[in-house]
């Protein structure tokens, strides 16, 4: 009776899943899903914003959190998070959490070109006045979404409150030559990709367990790590479509990573010590043997701000997959810093090169 149950149940999010695009209204945590899609149009391009409301009444003007996830990834990537999310929200002080989709991502509209993260966090602040959620930000980003995060924070610094960032992407990151090789590598293995999907290859390939997390795929195992089979449908059908939208963005995404980083340090290196003032910062990270450089990056982006936390796992990159625990101890940190020691200098410019 279980196991009949059990294939009912992924039957059920197969069909919400294909039947709910461009809606997704039921395709992260399944049936009774509490959250809402955005899909709001700014400067000709519909951009997909998926946001769970806090359910007390206490905490409606409370900060929204927005969530950024990795290259390539994009608001699923967060399902693992979202019921201790939903829980901690009235503890957090928090109005709602949003999970975006970057142009080409999800249920995003694609770009005809790329868009390097500084017009990107210009348009999602448009998206944003669109959809009317408009307010004070947190904001949480996983490996590339940090970029977004830190860019974020210096362009509109009225606006937010605190960031979090999980072993994230730092400015001086495509300023090293073996990550400008690697993009080069990611980009080949990319248009392989697009050409295995023309010919239907891709598919075997990916359910076969061939084709890596750090591409994109999330495999059905994850179910163990608290995603639901629709979020993972959902996941694997954006891959594989047979447009290729997903990977020819994720193509776009990786010939911006140098130029977004390099324009993010530039501006670091004008404003000198603790760029981000006394912004509450938490910094989540990993660490690695294979890039011992890695933590000494770490260390310096908790040293944007002067009001900042770094705390070290040994979970290695994929924290929303492996300990999303973690990341929800972060957020807590976060908002207590939030609340017991807020912002004093920070917020009081206008703009990316305010002082």
């Amino acid at each position: 009776m279980k196991l009949l149950l059990s294939i009912l149940f992924i039957a059920l999010c197969l069909s919400i899943a294909k039947a709910s695009v461009p809606d997704v209204s039921n395709s992260y945590l399944g049936a009774g899903d509490p959250g809402v899609s955005h899909f709001p149009s700014y400067l000709g391009l519909k951009m997909h914003i998926r946001c769970y409301a806090n359910v007390t009444t206490a905490n409606q003007n409370g900060p929204i959190a927005l969530f950024d996830a990795g290259l390539p990834f994009f608001s699923t990537a967060w399902v693992s998070i979202i019921p201790s999310v939903l829980q901690n929200m009235p503890a957090w002080n928090i109005s709602k959490a949003c999970f975006m989709d970057r142009y080409g991502y999800g249920w995003s509209d694609v770009s005809p070109i790329p868009v390097i993260t500084q017009d990107y966090v210009m348009r999602l602040h448009g998206s944003l006045a669109v959809a009317g959620l408009t307010g004070k930000y947190i904001l949480v980003g996983w490996s590339w979404g940090s970029i977004f995060v830190q860019t974020f924070s210096l362009t509109y610094p009225k606006e937010v409150v605190g960031i979090l960032t999980v072993d994230g992407t730092d400015s001086k990151w495509g300023l090293i030559p073996s990550n400008q090789q690697a993009v080069l590598v990611y980009t080949d293995v990319m248009r392989g990709y697009i050409n295995m999907n023309n010919m239907g290859t891709l598919e075997p390939l990916a359910r076969s367990g061939l084709v890596y997390s750090y591409y994109g795929w999330l495999p059905n195992e994850l179910v163990s790590s608290g995603y639901t089979p629709c979020s993972l449908n959902a996941s694997q059908e954006v891959l594989l479509d047979t447009t290729n939208k997903f990977l020819k963005t994720a193509l776009q995404e990786y010939n911006i990573m140098v130029i977004s980083s390099a324009l993010l340090n530039f501006t670091y290196a004008i404003k000198g010590p603790n760029p981000l003032k006394d912004l509450p910062y938490v910094n989540v990270y990993s660490s690695y043997d294979t890039d011992p450089e890695w933590t000494t990056r770490q260390t310096f982006m908790a040293s944007l701000s002067s009001n900042s936390l770094a705390v070290q796992f040994t979970t290695g990159h994929f924290f929303v997959f492996h300990n999303p625990t973690a990341i929800v101890s972060g957020l807590t940190a976060l908002t207590n810093k939030i609340a017991t020691n807020p912002a004093q200098q920070w917020g009081q410019g206008n703009g990316f090169f305010y002082n």
